[in-house]
């Protein structure tokens, strides 16, 4: 249902892929007695796993969330507290179109699941999945895209605020102060603490055909709704790639896939402080020379007083080495504005479809993940990192398609000392389906080679 293709003024790029049109579904019953640990794989469908041994050993836990068939775009965020919240698109069954579910992860589990938003002829789009963000006192911010005129890509995005634990919610805000019927979206949604933050890649700029180039724009919007200043960070980046922000106090850092005039689409950054672009480079110079959007984005985290950003390159030489399938690439930020002297270290297993993110963990280290090709279908993975040291196992968290449908992956750290890994399965019941599991920390820092299955 949600394989929307995306189009812009420049051509967009996706490998071609074969889509099944139903994969074979495994069902076992999963073990859930505590310490058990399951291999590197979870297939997951309905309210089943499979498990199965591979390489060093993965526990892995699901947890259940109430998401109808039909249902994808999940994404992650947490409280001030570090307790998770999950968020997706899916059918709704009382109307004709979609409704906007959040969850709370509590000592059970997923919380039954709130609606924040529903409508009609929402703009739903595999690679631009809503957001939520959590202010100091509680109070909570989602986004998604809605349609500004009948054109096919005018779209604009939407806030709605709650202030008791999504409870109710109040009427939608939008945060830009354009009208024009042409793109709005690609949010990065976060907490300032005493008030929101969003970027997005806004193509006012673009209309009436004129020629000119995507733009990435910033404001802010208080627990009232009130909205700060609609500014421009970036006046030219990649049409189509999502953004990812990492806060401290009130400086913002800030990664995104940018465009020169000779179409090299290398991640850049910048640090945005209290309403002023202070800072701004490029993260490495790749040299990806390519025609349209990859839809691809990059992701960054921070892990004590270090980030780090993730991202995926199609060049074809990476680190000195043929690459013909591109790489996921991983690099380490010192105050979050200059590049350490450690090289980029690649991250992926071969053949990355990418759509990476990221999360920071109290040790300094990360867990990546991101899609990979196997064979003619592609799994979820995810592997421990820490900059400047052999990564760490990669392991099989599912298989999806390789193609729009299974968006992308998220993962998230908690403060019960896990990580929790968000997907869109494909192939069952209604087509798509939102699963989550968790996997305890002190079981994925080996760093063995995985096997080859």
């Amino acid at each position: 249902m949600y394989g929307l293709v995306r189009a812009s003024q420049e051509k967009t790029v996706m490998q071609p892929v074969i889509e099944p049109s139903r994969y074979l579904l495994l069902r076992a019953v999963v073990l859930l007695l505590a310490g058990i640990v399951l291999g590197g794989l979870l297939q997951a469908t309905d309210d089943d796993a499979v498990v199965k041994q591979v390489g060093n050993t993965l526990q892995v836990e699901p947890l259940r969330v109430a998401a109808v068939p039909g249902s994808a775009l999940p994404n992650l965020t947490v409280d001030v507290t570090g307790n998770a919240l999950l968020t997706w698109v899916e059918p709704d069954p009382d109307r004709k179109g979609d409704r906007l579910q959040i969850a709370m992860m509590n000592q059970d589990g997923w919380s039954d699941p709130l609606t924040a938003a529903r409508g009609v002829g929402w703009f739903v789009n595999w690679a631009d999945f809503p957001s939520a963000a959590v202010l100091a006192d509680g109070t909570i911010a989602v986004h998604w895209l809605d349609r500004i005129s009948a054109e096919t890509y005018s779209y604009g995005v939407k806030v709605s605020i709650s202030r008791d634990r999504g409870k109710t919610w109040g009427s939608p805000i939008i945060p830009h102060r354009d009208r024009s019927p042409t793109e709005h979206g690609f949010v990065a949604l976060r907490s300032l603490g005493d008030r929101f933050y969003l970027a997005w890649l806004d193509g006012r700029a673009m209309a009436g055909n004129s020629g000119k180039a995507m733009t990435l724009r910033a404001t802010t919007i208080d627990a009232n709704g009130k909205r700060g200043t609609d500014r421009l960070l970036d006046d030219r980046v990649c049409d189509c790639c999502p953004l990812d922000v990492v806060v401290e106090g009130e400086q913002v850092f800030l990664t995104y896939r940018d465009r020169d005039f000779l179409d090299v689409r290398d991640i850049s950054w910048l640090k945005d402080v209290s309403g002023k672009v202070e800072a701004r480079g490029q993260v490495h110079e790749d040299g990806w020379v390519q025609e349209g959007c990859p839809v691809n984005g990059p992701a960054v985290a921070r892990a004590g007083s270090k980030s780090a950003v993730v991202w995926y390159t199609g060049v074809e030489r990476v680190l000195d080495k043929p690459s013909p399938q591109g790489a996921v690439l991983g690099l380490l930020f010192t105050d979050g504005s200059q590049t350490e002297s450690l090289p980029p270290q690649r991250l992926d297993d071969g053949r990355p479809v990418g759509r990476v993110d990221l999360a920071g963990l109290d040790d300094g280290s990360f867990m990546v993940c991101w899609i990979e090709r196997q064979g003619e279908e592609a799994q979820v993975r995810v592997r421990r990192w820490k900059p400047g040291q052999p990564p760490g196992s990669s392991h099989r968290i599912a298989r999806v398609s390789p193609g729009r449908s299974s968006g992308y992956p998220r993962i998230l750290a908690t403060s019960d000392g896990a990580v929790i890994v968000a997907w869109t399965a494909t192939g069952g019941e209604g087509g798509t389906r939102v699963m989550t599991v968790r996997l305890p920390l002190a079981a994925v820092s080996g760093t063995t080679e995985p096997e080859n299955d």
